[in-house]
């Protein structure tokens, strides 16, 4: 029976020995990366050092600028701890479109921060963008926890558990983290660890919205600046090389998007081909049919590769957005010609750009406008649409009724050939002030430009006229001579291809109104006098009238003022059989501002003052400070000074609303003449002073005034000023 009991109490010794001993070889495990001591065997335990793990890849070669952008960084990371309340970890998210850097961004900035965190930096390719498939959340962060000294065969199968446990390994210590290429908040949101020592760098094409609830920041990654470009690939290339092909070096680093990854696969073909003249490069890459492909790594994911993976990502909706609004030829895509280009309300439009620019497919520009990078548009204008060539005409329309209503605040009563404006007659005002019309049409200039180019080449004439038309008001008001002249040109070629006489006749008058504003008056005579023969011969006697003013005013700037009455009055008899009141009143504005001109006061004061009560009882308040401008140079030289300054005061107020700057001008050139005759050349330098900055950017005719004015009244105050004594000897 003692037998027995002995037996059973050595039995139970031996049990709870071994029980416990399991239990220390189980604790031992847990506290790995903490604790001192791993389990050999069961019931043997020996010390052990925590593994410090060094996992970022190197630092890519000729890494170039991104200041900005590393500060982002910096700043995320220093913020880390400050708020005593916030325990969490520093979360950035990098974003941008695939080459264009993140992933170099990442690793630079870790290799160059690595020893804030003396015990380890971790990396992981989540691979969200690659042909082969994501990397789950799981095996991502069962690669960490080994890395971190958890025996593989301890790493929990269960995201969940696996979670938890890295939590546990991280809490208390200084980490950092580069999580690469992930595609969705709920991939990286379990390789977060819980200390708020660690630091966590995310890359994404896509903005990750989501990370926000983890306090993430967010660093928007764009191509290259032009300068840092051409400083990339001249440091592939090597300076001595491309020392004389600068030129050929900027031109190479536009053809290549700017886009980091395009530009080193372009260096490195050149500096593996030392015979190679830059400007082989630069011919081969300006066929955009094989740019992509000259472009693309050699042996790696080509960059159409890159793209597809991104598009293939896409929803149906989103996907054909993508492919149509390519088709747009402008910089800018505005939400409204989206809409128009795929045939979807301006809401559905809205959801699915904004869908490209959350997968780094577009680049948001401002509200309700986006912009493809060069070289994603030539992947999106790659992909099969058959219903891509209906496309342009499309957006095309679109600007020309989005033109036309603008139009309609600026100048309310123009007679317009294109017949548009009759559907908006009734309708509210898309705009509530002039200048806020002429802001939009001015900010979409060089996209509608663009549009203009690719209908005239496309061959969709009547939408191209008709477009050229609707730039009128804005060249009044804003000038941009250079594309005033090219556009009208556009304009005259379409309306000749359509056999249009009249819309001809129409635009040869706004391009003579170009060369009127510049002073090239034989080149607006040649234009008005062929556009008063087409008028004639279509019987468009409202063009006739229009052509016969401009002659007018050709020969007014000729000095030829008698000869410029005679064309005034020819026109305003039109306008009298037409019935249009403001174009009678305009050529008794012409005829009186020629009759100035000529020194004939009396006769010109009768006509101007006539004009000024028709823009009176028209409403015409911007067409009435015009005249204003005139009748206060009348006051002036007969010394009713208050008089003229009222008058150029209430001008003033009007061309202030205008968004013309060469209005605002013209009011300030007056000013000044009256201020000389005040004798206060202070005044009128001051004036002047102002004029030349308004002006200064739209050049012409009128910026050259302004400096011949300022030029004399320096050499008045040079000669009114006495000579200085001479130095006693």
């Amino acid at each position: 029976m003692n037998q027995v009991a002995n037996r059973d109490c050595a039995g139970r010794r031996i049990m709870s020995s071994f029980v416990e001993n399991y239990r220390e070889a189980i604790r031992a495990r847990i506290v790995i990366g903490r604790g001192a001591v791993m389990a050999d065997d069961i019931g043997t335990v020996s010390p052990s050092v925590t593994p410090v793990p060094r996992q970022l890849p190197p630092v890519p070669a000729h890494f170039t600028s991104r200041t900005t952008e590393l500060e982002a960084l910096d700043s995320a990371a220093d913020g880390q701890g400050n708020d005593s309340v916030d325990r969490s970890p520093a979360v950035t998210v990098v974003v941008g479109p695939g080459g264009v850097g993140k992933t170099a961004l990442a690793v630079t900035w870790a290799v160059r921060n690595a020893d804030r965190f003396p015990e380890g930096q971790l990396y992981a390719d989540l691979r969200g963008f690659s042909p082969e498939t994501a990397v789950p959340p799981e095996d991502a962060l069962g690669a960490f926890l080994r890395a971190l000294g958890v025996p593989p065969e301890r790493v929990p199968v269960e995201l969940a558990e696996q979670a938890a446990l890295f939590r546990t390994t991280t809490a208390g210590r200084r980490l950092l983290l580069v999580v690469d290429n992930a595609i969705s908040a709920a991939q990286v949101r379990p390789l977060i660890p819980a200390s708020s020592g660690c630091v966590v760098v995310v890359t994404s094409r896509l903005r990750l919205d989501g990370l926000h609830a983890e306090g993430a920041r967010f660093v928007d990654m764009a191509p290259l600046p032009q300068e840092h470009a051409v400083e990339l690939l001249t440091r592939s290339v090597g300076k001595s090389r491309v020392a004389g092909e600068l030129s050929d070096v900027k031109k190479l680093a536009t053809l290549c998007g700017r886009l980091p990854i395009a530009l080193r696969v372009a260096g490195a073909r050149l500096a593996s081909r030392p015979k190679w003249p830059v400007a082989r490069m630069v011919a081969e890459l300006r066929d955009e049919r094989v740019r992509l492909t000259k472009l693309s790594p050699v042996g790696e994911a080509s960059l159409t590769a890159t793209f597809d993976s991104s598009y293939s990502a896409l929803p149906p909706h989103a996907a054909r957005l993508y492919r149509l609004v390519s088709e747009h030829p402008g910089p800018a895509v505005e939400v409204g010609a989206a809409a128009a280009a795929v045939r979807v309300s301006d809401d559905g439009a809205e959801e699915g750009l904004q869908v490209l620019a959350d997968a780094s497919l577009l680049e948001e520009t401002g509200e309700g406008s986006y912009r493809f990078h060069d070289l994603v548009r030539l992947h999106a204008r790659a992909l099969p649409d058959d219903e891509r060539f209906d496309v342009v005409p499309r957006i095309a329309d679109w600007y020309l009724h989005r033109m036309t209503r603008a139009n309609m605040v600026v100048i309310p009563t123009r007679w317009r050939v294109s017949t548009v404006s009759a559907r908006y007659e009734n309708s509210p005002s898309l705009f509530a002030t002039g200048a806020e019309a002429l802001q939009w049409l001015d900010d979409r200039l060089p996209d509608i430009v663009a549009v203009l180019e690719e209908t005239l080449a496309l061959r969709h004439d009547e939408v191209t006229w008709q477009l050229s038309e609707a730039l009128w008001e804005l060249f009044l008001y804003r000038k941009h001579y250079q594309r005033w002249i090219r556009t009208q040109e556009i304009g005259v070629i379409a309306a000749r291809r359509c056999a249009d006489a009249v819309a001809e006749s129409r635009l040869r008058c706004q391009l003579a109104s170009a060369y009127l504003n510049l002073g090239w008056f034989e080149a607006a005579e040649r234009e008005c006098s062929k556009a008063v023969e087409l008028a004639r011969g279509a019987g468009s006697r409202h063009n006739e009238s229009v052509a016969l003013d401009q002659l007018g005013m050709a020969a007014q700037g000729r000095g030829e003022f008698d000869r410029a009455v005679g064309f005034f009055g020819e026109s305003l008899v039109i306008e009298q059989e037409l019935g249009i009141d403001r174009g009678v009143a305009l050529r008794h504005r012409r005829i009186g501002e020629a009759l100035l001109q000529a020194g004939r006061t009396t006769d010109a004061a009768r006509h101007l003052n006539l004009a000024q009560r028709m823009f009176a009882e028209i409403g015409d308040v911007k067409a009435g400070a015009r005249g204003a401008i005139a009748l206060a140079r009348i006051d002036a030289r007969a010394g009713e000074i208050t008089a003229a300054k009222r008058r150029l005061e209430h001008a003033a107020a009007v061309f202030a609303e205008s968004g013309s700057a060469v209005y605002q001008a013209d009011v300030l050139l007056a000013f000044a003449e009256v201020a000389e005759g005040e004798g206060d050349l202070d005044a009128a330098r001051g004036q002047l002073t102002e004029a030349l900055e308004l002006v200064r950017t739209v050049g012409g005719p009128q910026l050259e005034l302004v400096r011949t004015r300022l030029a004399a009244l320096a050499a008045d105050r040079d000669r009114s000023q006495p000579p200085e004594p001479l130095a006693s000897e």
